[in-house]
């Protein structure tokens, strides 16, 4: 059985080059979000489900989001502490994840991306750390997709699953990401949502997966594929709403359902 995480790792060094038409001035990590930027929710989220130690990977480009932190006393006034790690090159968000492992060691680690927001917020991981105290096994968050929010989703996090339990699935397949925004395969299908919780082991998979990437983005997909064929994965279809604000539709309709009111957490 594994331990309950103790860390929070958010990836954060991204280009987030599909935002720069919105404000090409500050990462989309800091584009407001109601009354605070969105990175806010992710580390919101592990103070929710009572972890305490954040790590937040950025590039020096985006020390802005550091300074926010700083600048607030954030981690005095919340009694938690933030860790910033710096991705030298932009060489996708696994290699990002394996800079914290010698901050993690061999602790159960949650991970979120923070382009992906939860609502009512904070909630999401909560609910995803009782699911995996139940299960024992490294899970992933599940967002149903419909007409409404389609377009504001980005091509990806598709998967095929099983049913195990209420809510509760056998992961059996990831896909890659795809081009354009999310086209439902059929109604009410669910896709992965960028949070999840994974034992120490993830970071050796990391390692025996780097070599094999040869040009491009070291992405989450070739380690969630082998975890998913030699340890197996769960997946829980979040109760709430979540919105990709990593797109313009999507933050436009994020923007939107806050307006009217949609936000309190439960």
């Amino acid at each position: 059985m594994m331990d309950e995480p103790l860390y929070l790792v958010i990836p954060a060094a991204g280009f987030g080059k599909r935002m720069k038409a919105v404000n090409a001035e500050i990462p989309k990590e800091m584009f407001p979000v109601g009354n605070k930027p969105a990175i806010l929710y992710a580390v919101e989220e592990g103070l929710s489900a009572g972890i305490n130690n954040i790590i937040i990977v950025i590039n020096r480009q985006k020390e802005m989001i550091r300074k926010y932190f700083e600048d607030r006393n954030f981690m005095a006034k919340r009694g938690c502490s933030i860790t910033f790690l710096y991705q030298s090159e932009p060489l996708g968000e696994s290699d990002a994840i394996s800079l914290a492992e010698d901050i993690v060691v061999n602790h159960t680690v949650a991970i979120i991306y923070p382009d992906n927001i939860y609502f009512p917020a904070p909630g999401a991981l909560k609910i995803l750390k009782d699911v995996f105290r139940r299960y024992g096994k490294d899970i992933v968050a599940l967002m149903e997709v419909n007409d409404e929010n389609s377009r504001g989703i980005s091509n990806s996090g598709r998967v095929d699953l099983s049913l195990l339990d209420d809510d509760i699935f056998h992961v059996k397949k990831f896909y890659p990401k795809g081009n354009g925004h999310f086209i439902m395969r059929f109604k009410g299908e669910l896709r992965t949502c960028g949070i999840t919780i994974s034992g120490p082991h993830i970071f050796e998979y990391i390692k025996r997966l780097r070599g094999s990437i040869k040009e491009g983005e070291f992405t989450d997909l070739p380690i969630r594929s082998l975890m998913l064929e030699e340890k197996g994965l769960i997946g829980f279809h979040l109760p709430g709403k979540v919105f990709d604000i990593g797109n313009p539709v999507g933050y436009d309709l994020c923007i939107s359902y806050i307006k009217k009111g949609h936000f309190m957490a439960m």
